[in-house]
């Protein structure tokens, strides 16, 4: 039987990717950031972000059970993130408040060349040498109490405003593999001045740029859910030349059912669209279906009605 062996270079590159190169990487990009407090601050603001990870990664519930630690625990969280002092949750929100996430979101895309010099992105390529790229939303934050000026809100039944900070976050993946590696995150939240909330779709679009701009050569299969089963949403993604996956239940979207549950001659019998269009290559998961549909004869203007 033939084993497909991994380079060798790639093997050497990838006894490397460990956490400490990672934290690495973390602390010489916080150290270029500029601190927006004064030069007598308690705590230098990388070692402000770097409790912040922690926090992150250690999934700890709130900034103050993240302090609360035993002696052994704060040695050990000192020799594994590189932390000289842990702020209270407090200095923490005082400090990271008025930072900026651009410059953080620039890591994603410096940790996946990393990623992609060591072999992984290669062995992440899934369908014809495309990588599985996931999107949905997480909610990090909601109050009824506690709010600020770019909160979404949420009017209840019983009157009562809710306050929420959410976000789009992107993910390669692989169902072979265990491990995810984010490749970007989108918050949804209000500008200076907005009325309106801001939703998922105008994150979706935003995202999907900022995938575009940091990532031009990556062949993506992007897996959705019917929140983008939209045509502004597909003609955007189709005219990166991205190929998709929408998990969509018939009886929510019956013009995009009608459009893949066709027999495969009723497909061939048309291959152009009434408007000109070109039929697309797409994968769809239609309910619990898997379709691979390879001559859509729907294009994005026909589904302006979903």
């Amino acid at each position: 039987m033939y084993v497909r062996r991994m380079p060798l270079s790639y093997k050497k590159r990838q006894q490397k990717l460990t956490f400490d190169s990672l934290m690495q990487t973390l602390s010489e990009t916080f150290a270029r950031l500029p601190d927006h407090r004064r030069s007598n601050a308690s705590y230098p603001l990388a070692d402000v972000l770097r409790s912040a990870f922690a926090m992150f990664s250690l999934k700890s519930p709130s900034l103050l059970s993240f302090r609360e630690q035993t002696r052994q625990e704060r040695r050990n969280l000192r020799a594994i993130y590189h932390l000289k002092d842990i702020p209270s949750d407090t200095q923490m929100r005082a400090a990271l408040d008025p930072v900026s996430p651009a410059p953080l979101r620039a890591l994603f895309a410096t940790l996946f060349a990393t990623l992609h010099r060591a072999g992984v992105v290669k062995e992440y390529q899934y369908w014809q040498r495309h990588v599985i790229i996931a999107v949905d939303g997480v909610e990090h934050f909601a109050s009824t109490k506690v709010h600020c000026d770019h909160c979404t809100t949420r009017t209840h039944r019983n009157g009562v405003t809710s306050y929420h900070h959410a976000g789009l976050a992107a993910v390669m993946l692989h169902p072979d593999h265990e491990e995810v590696f984010p490749l970007d995150f989108e918050p949804i939240l209000n500008q200076d001045g907005d009325r309106k909330n801001d939703c998922e779709r105008n994150a979706a679009r935003r995202l999907c740029q900022a995938l575009r701009e940091r990532y031009p050569d990556l062949a993506v299969l992007l897996v959705e859910d019917a929140l983008y089963a939209n045509a502004p949403h597909l003609r955007q993604i189709t005219g990166y030349g991205w190929s998709y996956v929408l998990n969509v239940k018939p009886d929510s979207q019956p013009v995009l059912g009608q459009a893949v549950c066709r027999t495969p001659s009723e497909r061939a019998s048309q291959r152009t669209t009434p408007d000109g269009c070109r039929p697309r290559a797409a994968l769809l998961r239609v309910d619990e279906r898997p379709l691979l549909v390879r001559q859509r004869d729907r294009c994005p203007s026909q589904l302006s009605a979903l």
